[in-house]
């Protein structure tokens, strides 16, 4: 076996697998492949058993030592890590299925280490499955005081927990985005941990008398559901800070007693130095989860609040910077600018520079002011503090990559953020938009049905378009007009919306229906005003005039974007509409290579390679 106190790596066809760090990086410039913690254990046991035929079941209970998974799992882990390898499907560059049997690892591997020689390939010591097992979500604690008004405040109390117990050295927590995507849905704990990969679940409830609170927590047992551990706090309000500390090491010693871990200490920085200011921050982060204008714009009036209160409450900061960054893409009015942004992140990073959170809001800000290369830096060190946040990385394949063109990395990182987070609706939607990107059509579907059995509304975001393009790919045009007609919103509907949605699918059927179909789209375009005439509509109504082959129409429309974008310094976000494949004639038109220069996107491409599909050259972008 390799010296355990060498730093070691693994290389194999342009890619860099180092243990130690527990990353997976390729080309020379050691870019990060995001990989969940289950498909990094499956790579690194493959690797390190390279050439043998390694059975389904020692797969199974190698990566999931001491709990019962089905194969399909197994199967799952084994797509993903193929994807992010960028192996094709029938390539066999670096897996080998044996049919009936398990898998191979083929590819030819180097190991590497600090000192001089190398003995035997390296297995991980036998203690890591339990190092494995040190791991637990936390879900939000249940208001039990009668007063819905007080909801945020066991938010706000499981929130604190996994900030916590996410520092504890060798512990797991997923995001708070991961686990709370459970609230309100009745969901088997056994599933849950299942669905976040861990081996424990928390959970609790919370219940207040005047000054008083009390507050219990138990650990279940992810892999049966029994408990292991239980007990219940009595404070004064004003006591909160140490009953969150009280409680964080409470947890971590009974991990210790069930898990067979070592002791490690729990900070006792507070999260600020004004419980007010906490409370703001409790009620505000509690607001910004339904992500709606309004609930934006109180929630950030909160977080100005806090710190006025505390001008040394990093997480408020933090939080406030991704408010503002992300508002104008989500129609949401906030004062100040992206420089407000970009200064409240870092003044974030000065309080707290583990603030991964803060690196993603500088990378949001870059990504809308066309800095592409600084915005992929910054959000490459977001994922050096915190791996396992599903909103940055959503973000990050969003406005990067899908703005891009890398359709699909895309879809692949789209992935990612969905295995740590399977019951986010958001994460749902945008994999249904990345898998309509790269043409996985009865994926796209399964994700949006799926994401509107969740809850999603077939009015918000994307899924009135997705499901629209994938009727009309399907040939089913009447479901595609039924799609849009579902999505309309009233006020649309009052200029006359349901017309011009039969209109342009008749057209799209017909194509000598097309120049009606243009004029009915015109004449709406004249009809709506600003109020009722979204980002969303704009795109869906750019995309028609492309079917209608109407380019100018749709110049015009990407045009009349830009300069509402540009009231807030910004390029805007979200274009990864561009490169569908329906597309196509929008690109070809030499207006496209305008857009290109416009959002300076060349020297990225040049760094990291042209868009899917098209070349570069001279800088000059060639549409295939």
């Amino acid at each position: 076996m390799t010296d355990a106190g060498a730093r070691v790596r693994y290389e194999f066809d342009g890619f860099q697998l180092d243990i130690q760090q527990r990353l997976l990086m390729t080309g020379t410039e050691r870019r990060p492949v995001p990989l969940p913690p289950k498909i990094f254990d499956t790579l690194l046991y493959m690797v390190e058993r390279r050439g043998e035929l390694l059975e389904k079941t020692t797969l199974l209970k190698a990566i999931w030592p001491n709990v019962i998974v089905e194969e399909n799992s197994l199967n799952q882990n084994i797509s993903a890590l193929r994807r992010a390898l960028g192996e094709n499907p029938g390539e066999h560059r670096y897996i080998v299925t044996e049919p009936g049997r398990g898998y191979r690892f083929v590819a030819d591997v180097r190991v590497i280490a600090a000192s001089p020689t190398v003995a035997a390939p390296a297995r991980a010591p036998e203690r890591r499955s339990n190092a494995l097992r040190k791991s637990v979500a936390v879900l939000p604690f249940a208001n039990l005081s009668g007063d819905p008004a007080k909801e945020y405040f066991g938010d706000g109390i499981a929130e604190e927990l996994i900030h916590k117990l996410a520092r504890v050295p060798g512990l797991r927590v997923p995001a708070r985005t991961s686990s709370f995507a459970y609230k309100g849905r009745n969901v088997d704990v056994r599933q849950i941990a299942a669905d976040l990969d861990v081996s424990v679940v928390l959970e609790g409830s919370v219940r207040s008398a005047g000054e008083r609170l009390r507050i219990t927590a138990q650990l279940i047992d992810g892999h049966n559901g029994f408990h292991l551990w239980s007990h219940s706090f009595d404070r004064k309000f004003e006591d909160l800070f140490e009953l969150q500390d009280e409680i964080a090491r409470a947890i971590v010693n009974a991990l210790r007693i069930t898990l067979d871990g070592a002791d490690p200490a729990v900070s006792s920085v507070r999260p600020s130095v004004n419980l007010e200011a906490y409370h703001l921050f409790m009620q505000a982060t509690a607001r910004q989860a339904a992500a709606n204008p309004q609930n934006i714009a109180s929630a950030f009036a909160m977080y100005q609040q806090a710190v006025q209160l505390d001008p040394g409450f990093a997480r408020a900061y933090n939080q406030m910077a991704g408010l503002r960054a992300i508002a104008p893409v989500l129609g949401a009015k906030l004062p100040g600018t992206l420089d407000d942004a970009e200064r409240e992140a870092s003044k974030a990073l000065s309080l707290d520079p583990s603030q991964g959170g803060a690196h993603a809001a500088i990378g949001t800000v870059h990504a809308l002011r066309g800095r592409w290369i600084e915005s992929d830096e910054r959000f490459q060190r977001a994922f050096a503090e915190d791996d396992t946040d599903p909103a940055s990385i959503q973000a990050y394949a969003m406005l990067v990559l899908a703005t891009a063109g890398y359709r699909r990395r895309y879809y692949e990182t789209m992935l990612t953020a969905k295995h740590l987070a399977p019951a986010w609706v958001p994460v749902i939607m945008n994999v249904a938009v990345s898998e309509t990107m790269v043409d996985r059509d009865e994926d796209a579907l399964a994700s949006a049905r799926l994401a509107i059995d969740m809850g999603a509304s077939v009015q918000a975001g994307p899924m009135t378009d997705v499901l629209g393009t994938l009727q009309v790919r399907a040939g089913r045009l009447d479901a595609a007009v039924e799609a849009h007609l579902s999505g309309s919103l009233p006020a649309q509907r009052a200029h006359g919306s349901d017309d011009v949605v039969r209109a342009v699918y008749r057209a799209i059927g017909d194509p000598s229906q097309r120049a009606a179909a243009t004029r009915a789209l015109d004449a709406f375009r004249a009809r709506i005003s600003e109020p009722e005439f979204n980002e969303i509509l704009n795109r869906r109504m750019l995309v028609w005039y492309t079917h209608l082959g109407a380019l100018d129409q749709a110049y015009e429309l990407q045009e009349e974007s830009l300069r509402r974008f540009a009231r807030f310094d910004m390029l805007g976000g979200l274009w990864s509409f561009w490169w569908l494949r329906e597309m196509a004639p929008f690109r070809q038109d030499a207006r496209f290579q305008g857009i290109v220069e416009r959002f300076a996107l060349a020297p990225f491409w040049e760094k990291f390679g042209p868009p899917d599909g098209h070349e570069l050259r001279r800088g000059k972008l060639v549409v295939s």
